[in-house]
């Protein structure tokens, strides 16, 4: 009678709103449905918030395209609405003493009062930290209340329930991790996601930690590119020179990654969002000097064969937050 529930993931864009609905089969998710409405006008502004009514009026033609019985949410933020800090406590601290002492040390780094932030913060992973420590490791997390507050509003008046508030980039690595293990890779990846004005960098480091960019080059670099070429060229070169301003934004980052966790190569990277087409793989890997592929965000799940005639009349690389987003609700 009670079937397993159903699990969303929400990818608010400047351009569109994305969601994928799957479902816990056994050991593996299975892809219940996905869909995407584009916006006529953004809902977000560049300090994060969101335009509530137009924000209410995309979700409910969103929902429209989802199963009845899905309600249970997770959302995502954009890395640079995040301020993330990793601060030292005392082992012996109470719960209380904790919250206080994370106040105290992100007060010190926030140009917002303490008082308009919503924290998260947890212990990091490692094999280093004896019981004998007297201190330890912490990651915190803080972003401005109405960020959050107000997405969560939006989603409750949509009938939505919110459970889950992520980060973009870790969106992206959950969704990584849970397709290379499904295909059996082997190695340290990353992910890139390129979408329409920025390019999102996820990459697992040791102890749980994730090394996460966001870079200002998305699809629009495209548009640049036809100018550059006044209308002549054949779309092979225009392809060419994206990916070579791709791998110039990437390098730097790269090297920045390997310089943090010199012992955790990075064996390649997956290439997804709306403008992985437009890269060419073999020269990227050429000029990374690492393995590239495109991730199709959506294959990696059980699923009908009437959602395998509609990936196949479509790209799907857009997804990757939402699927991300959604395989980390599952975990919930």
């Amino acid at each position: 009678m009670f079937r397993n529930p159903l699990t969303i993931g929400v990818d608010i864009g400047h351009h569109s709103i994305k969601a994928v609905v799957l479902r816990q089969k056994k050991s593996e998710l299975e892809l219940v449905a996905f869909a995407e409405v584009v916006l006529s006008a953004p809902v977000l502004n560049k300090q994060h918030s969101v335009n509530a009514p137009a924000l209410l009026s995309a979700m409910r033609k969103l929902k429209k395209a989802l199963p009845m019985g899905a309600r249970t949410t997770s959302l995502a933020l954009p890395d640079s609405a995040v301020i993330s800090k990793v601060v030292q406590l005392d082992s012996h601290l109470t719960e209380e003493e904790s919250v206080f002492a994370v106040e105290q040390a992100i007060s010190a780094s926030s140009p917002f009062p303490v008082e308009e932030l919503r924290l998260d913060f947890f212990p990091m992973m490692g094999d280093t930290f004896g019981e004998q420590s007297h201190t330890h490791p912490v990651q915190v997390y803080a972003t401005r209340k109405e960020t959050v507050d107000s997405r969560v509003a939006v989603m409750r008046q949509a009938r939505l329930e919110p459970t889950v508030m992520e980060l973009q980039t870790h969106a992206l690595v959950w969704l990584e991790q849970y397709l290379g293990e499904q295909q059996g890779v082997e190695g340290n990846w990353g992910i890139v996601d390129i979408g329409q004005t920025t390019t999102a960098i996820g990459i697992r480091g040791p102890a749980g930690s994730v090394y996460r960019r966001e870079v200002s080059f998305g699809c629009e670099a495209m548009a640049q590119v036809d100018d550059a070429f006044s209308g002549s060229g054949d779309g092979t070169a225009r392809a060419e020179q994206f990916t070579k301003q791709l791998a110039d934004n990437l390098k730097r980052q790269i090297q920045l990654y390997s310089t943090t966790y010199p012992r955790s190569a990075l064996q390649g990277i997956w290439l997804s969002g709306g403008g992985q087409n437009l890269i060419i793989e073999e020269m990227l890997a050429r000029m990374l000097s690492i393995s590239v592929r495109k991730l199709h965000p959506l294959s990696g799940f059980q699923r009908s064969a009437k959602l395998d005639l509609t990936l196949e009349e479509g790209g799907s690389g857009q997804y990757a937050v939402a699927a991300g987003l959604a395989i980390r609700g599952s975990s919930a």
